[in-house]
C-alpha cells in the first residue's frame, strides 16, 4: 500500500469487493472542518487510513479515525493514527467481532482535491491524508485485504457516549477516556 502511494496513487477501503465504480455519497460526517463534510468520492494518500475502512463490518455503527501528521517546528512529522469502532448493537468484547475481509480499491489522483492543512485547536496544525472527487471513479484495480493484515490497535468505544461528546466539544476528537 505504501508503495502504491508513493507512486502517486490513491486508495478508497470498502468491506464491498468488486465495485466497478466509486460514486459521491451524502453522509453525516459531523466534522467541524468544511472539508470533510464535502460531498463525493473519498480516498486517502495513506494504505493504513484506506485499510481501515475496507475491514470495517457492516455491524459497526461508527468509527471514529483519523490519520495525520502535525506540524512541529515548520515540518510536518510522521503519520499519527487513531481507530475505533463502536458496535451496531449488542455487547463486543473485541474489536476483531467488527473486523472483516475487504478491498483496497486504488485511484488515479486525477479529479481529486487534497484536504488543506488546518488549525485543530487541540493538536495544532494538522494535515490529514484524505482526498475527494465530486464525480464517480473508477478504480484503476483492487487489493483484498484481511483483518490480520492490520498493522495497529483498534479501540471500541460507545456512540452514545461519542456523540453527546462531539456535540459538546466539536474539536474534542477523540471524545473517548484516556
Amino acid at each position: 500500500m505504501r508503495w502504491l502511494t508513493e507512486q502517486g496513487f490513491l486508495l478508497h477501503g470498502s468491506p464491498v469487493g468488486e465495485l466497478t465504480e466509486l460514486r459521491p455519497a451524502e453522509k453525516a460526517y459531523r466534522q467541524p472542518d468544511e472539508f470533510s463534510n464535502t460531498i463525493g468520492v473519498y480516498a486517502a494518500s495513506d494504505g493504513i487510513w484506506a485499510m481501515m475502512y475496507a475491514l470495517r463490518n457492516p455491524q459497526t455503527t461508527q468509527m471514529s479515525d483519523m490519520g495525520l501528521r502535525l506540524q512541529k517546528n515548520g515540518q510536518w512529522g510522521e503519520m499519527c493514527y487513531f481507530m475505533s469502532l463502536a458496535p451496531r448493537q449488542g455487547q463486543v468484547n473485541r474489536v476483531e467481532e467488527l473486523l472483516v475481509s475487504g478491498t483496497v480499491y486504488v485511484l488515479s489522483r486525477e479529479g481529486f482535491q487534497n484536504s488543506s492543512p488546518y488549525h485543530n485547536p487541540g493538536l495544532g496544525e494538522v494535515q490529514e491524508s484524505h482526498w475527494v472527487c465530486p464525480t464517480p471513479v473508477r478504480p484503476l484495480f483492487a487489493v483484498p485485504v484481511q483483518a490480520a493484515d492490520f498493522p495497529l490497535p483498534v479501540r471500541l468505544h460507545d456512540r452514545e457516549t461519542v456523540d453527546a461528546r462531539c456535540q459538546a466539544d466539536p474539536w474534542g476528537f477523540p471524545w473517548l477516556d484516556p
